[in-house]
């Protein structure tokens, strides 16, 4: 499955990078609650668990607006260029009431076509829907659904409430601490935007693809979904919590929001990961993995060690060398395989990264 983005007919301009407080803010907080998938956010969670332990008690009764769907009043609204973390809450805080209850409710139960977001404040059959859908996922997210559309408004004001706090006496020192490495990515990748265009979206993750006939980029996602550029703008946002996520906002009418890792660790496409599960799954190729293991053999060697043909042992080995995961050396005439560890051992961290995008 894929999230696609048209590019065809649209024109550099359509695209900006901007750096965002209230988009970093959110991947932040999501973190927060998910330090596990996060690893390089974890310093920062233990130093909020410290300091601000009841912010963080407070944060987990709002952490389905920031779960796995974060609410898109998160990310920016229109394509006005950056503002500062006050002014992205005013622009919440300006939404009209239904469409922050709509985009509330897509968040806490993650995102189902089924149920009519905007329509949950005003039908009863709509509310209790949602309502249902919440409790199946679990009390919290129930608590705040009702929460919800028992008083949208003082919901809305006591969500801003918190996230004005949490801005103030933990995240403003974050804030001031990755911006300037935020502020580096947006001018790299505005000057490739200048230099290579619309393609430049397609390089801000190792995940994606670009293609031609029709020019579109091709993101390896969880769903199918596709949007157009030119009908709507896109905004790059460079993050430094995001990570291992890539977070795609596609909304008729809104822009297209792609928040990245900024100067992160490679990400691996899913196709990769599951090229090198698949190499391993063999009887024959793992065998020669654990006689690899213990140091470089060739082929012949491997043949006799393993009691395989060497047609064989060639066939399971050329699998494992494009999979990534054996190396060769030449010595003379002979060539020596050897496991890569290092790729054997990313194995799980890349298969969580690539099934939490």
């Amino acid at each position: 499955m894929a999230i696609t983005v048209i590019l065809e007919g649209a024109s550099s301009d359509s695209c900006t990078v901007q750096a965002s407080p209230l988009a970093e803010l959110c991947a932040a907080l999501h973190a927060l609650g998910s330090a596990g998938h996060h690893p390089s956010s974890r310093d920062w969670v233990a130093a909020v668990a410290e300091r601000a332990p009841d912010l963080l008690e407070e944060s987990a009764a709002w952490a389905p607006l920031w779960g796995s769907l974060r609410a898109r009043y998160f990310f920016p609204l229109d394509d006005a260029g950056e503002r500062d973390l006050g002014e992205e809450l005013a622009v919440i805080a300006a939404l009209p009431v239904r469409d922050f209850a709509a985009m509330s409710v897509e968040a806490i139960i993650d995102r189902d076509r089924s149920l009519a977001y905007d329509r949950v404040l005003d039908d009863p059959d709509a509310r209790a829907l949602f309502l249902e859908h919440a409790r199946r996922f679990s009390p919290a997210r129930l608590a705040l659904a009702t929460r919800l559309v028992t008083g949208p408004e003082e919901c809305r004001a006591a969500l801003l409430a918190f996230l004005r706090a949490f801005g103030d006496r933990v995240f403003a020192a974050e804030w001031r601490r990755v911006r300037p490495a935020l502020r580096e990515d947006v001018e790299r990748r505005r000057g490739e935007l200048r230099r290579r265009g619309l393609g430049v979206i397609a390089g801000v993750t190792a995940t994606a693809e670009e293609r031609r006939e029709p020019h579109r980029v091709v993101f390896d996602k969880l769903y199918q979904a596709m949007a157009r550029l030119g009908e709507d703008p896109c905004v790059l946002l460079p993050s430094a919590h995001v990570g291992p996520h890539l977070v795609i906002k596609h909304a008729r009418g809104r822009p297209i929001v792609i928040q990245y890792a900024a100067g992160g660790p490679r990400e691996t496409p899913f196709d990769e990961v599951n090229k090198r599960l698949r190499a391993l799954s063999d009887p024959g190729r793992m065998l020669l993995s654990r006689a690899l293991l213990r140091g470089r053999r060739t082929t012949v060697d491997l043949a006799q060690y393993t009691g395989m043909s060497e047609p064989q042992v060639s066939r399971h080995l050329r699998r494992l060398r494009e999979s990534g995961l054996v190396r060769t050396s030449r010595e003379g005439r002979l060539v020596f395989y050897e496991l890569d560890t290092d790729a054997v051992r990313s194995i799980g961290p890349d298969l969580i990264s690539a099934l939490w995008r």
